[in-house]
């Protein structure tokens, strides 16, 4: 059974992110350049793991005009992402599944693309891409997102923090190793722009935060957690060199 301390932090960082459209940092632009990558502007089946409230998935729904599964384990994110297809007139091609992107309920072969942009950590990366290609038809591809070290002698601050948050977290040339380990043959990647996560995630997270606080005033844990997202956003504005968020994009072989 799940520690209650860790189901009651789960349950306050879906509260504090509900609100938010895009949950990590990322552009349509860089979903779109990620898509380029592929060689395949027009799969005819995507699959993408922890779509959140579909900052991604509507951009793959509108570039490529094919059926997208967009696969997350909280239900919330999944109907918001429903209610924005809707309007966005792509219910016919999205269809959203809750379920644990570690135990995918889809047979082998069953898509063309997998896509997950700032989740994979949650299970490693090198776990990820093993659990995720049995999905892919011969010749089909990955684009995955993950947080990566840009130096190889990060600043003590950064090294310490991630040490903690993320102990697997490693360079690019170690993560390309493992996309060749793993059966696919690196078609390129690329790191996130800045931008991606000021803009984009950054500066709606702590706009959010100060509404998230008020919400939650007399928590110890809600503030707890505020303070952590802050020191986050803190560690990422003094040493954001040194680390990233890189897309990596592979053909199975």
């Amino acid at each position: 059974m799940e520690d209650p301390a860790a189901q009651r932090r789960m349950s306050l960082l879906f509260s504090l992110y509900e609100p938010l459209f895009r949950k990590a940092p990322g552009s349509d632009r860089s979903t779109r350049q990620a898509l380029l990558l592929t060689g395949s502007p027009r799969p005819s089946k995507i699959i993408e793991f922890g779509c959140g409230s579909g900052a991604a998935t509507l951009v793959l729904a509108a570039s490529t005009e094919t059926a997208v599964t967009a696969v997350d384990i909280h239900q919330s994110f999944l109907a918001d992402l429903k209610r924005r297809a809707a309007r966005a007139g792509f219910s016919g091609r999205i269809r959203t599944c809750r379920a644990d992107m570690a135990a995918p309920p889809f047979p082998d072969g069953s898509f063309n693309l997998v896509w997950s942009e700032g989740a994979i950590y949650l299970m490693g990366f090198e776990s990820g891409l093993k659990r995720w290609r049995r999905l892919l038809r011969p010749g089909g591809c990955v684009a995955v997102s993950e947080v990566t070290w840009l130096c190889t002698n990060p600043p003590l601050a950064a090294a310490d923090y991630w040490a903690a948050g993320y102990p697997a977290m490693t360079t690019i040339q170690s993560n390309l190793a493992t996309l060749r380990s793993c059966g696919f043959d690196p078609l390129g990647h690329f790191t996130l722009p800045p931008e991606d996560w000021s803009e984009n995630f950054y500066r709606p997270l702590e706009e959010r935060l100060r509404h998230f606080r008020t919400e939650h005033a007399t928590d110890p844990d809600a503030q707890t957690l505020a303070d952590e997202e802050e020191r986050e956003i803190e560690l990422w504005r003094n040493h954001g060199d040194s680390y990233g968020y890189v897309f990596y994009v592979g053909r199975a072989c």
